[in-house]
């Protein structure tokens, strides 16, 4: 991996740099990962820096902290955390995220690092028969509800089984796909 790159605007106002400490980061939905930010503010005047957080990945990310007061030569660094929900709201990818570093002093200058945080993901899954019993003679029917609660697709082959062995399944579809946070539903005969 390339050494990271400095973002550097230079007005008479405002002279700083900004540097992700790193540019591609992995989280877990429900956990949490970070990276640091390095602010220097190379201009000849005291100046106050706002950062925040840009792009999809700004719902669920915080910079801490979040306003940086840096005398001329002086820098600091700032950590920005992910914390993506655990939530099919969340797929799995790699998301771009930015970092805009604001100048108090020249409000038209701005600095912005990029990087790609990348959600892993996660399985949650949920079937159950609707209705819960079910009544016939010879026959019964019911629905299945495959409910897929995780950040990615699933494919789930289905089969049933009584113990007793009295009865037999057919079952309409054999196999469902349900995409991250979608139902699916297949058809049961007893």
């Amino acid at each position: 991996m390339a050494a990271p790159r400095s973002a550097t605007y230079d007005s008479t106002a405002m002279a700083a740099t900004a540097t992700l400490a790193s540019k591609a980061v992995t989280v877990t939905p429900g956990g949490e990962a970070d990276t640091e930010v390095r602010v220097r503010n190379s201009g000849t005047i005291v100046d106050q820096f706002t950062l925040e957080v840009l792009g999809d990945a700004a719902a669920w990310t915080i910079v801490e902290p979040a306003v940086i007061p840096l005398f001329p030569g002086a820098e600091a660094v700032a950590r920005v955390k992910f914390k993506p929900p655990k939530s099919s709201s969340v797929p799995a990818r790699a998301v771009p995220f930015a970092v805009r570093v604001k100048s108090r002093e020249d409000a038209r200058a701005s600095l912005v690092e990029e990087g790609v945080v990348e959600v892993g993901p996660f399985n949650d899954t949920f079937a159950e028969l609707i209705p819960r019993t079910a009544k016939g003679r010879s026959r019964a029917h019911a629905r299945l509800a495959l409910d897929n609660k995780g950040n990615v697709r699933i494919n789930a082959r289905l089969t049933a089984a009584d113990p007793d062995r009295k009865l037999n399944f057919t079952i309409t579809p054999p196999a469902l796909s349900s995409e991250a946070g979608t139902a699916s539903f297949a058809s049961v005969r007893m």
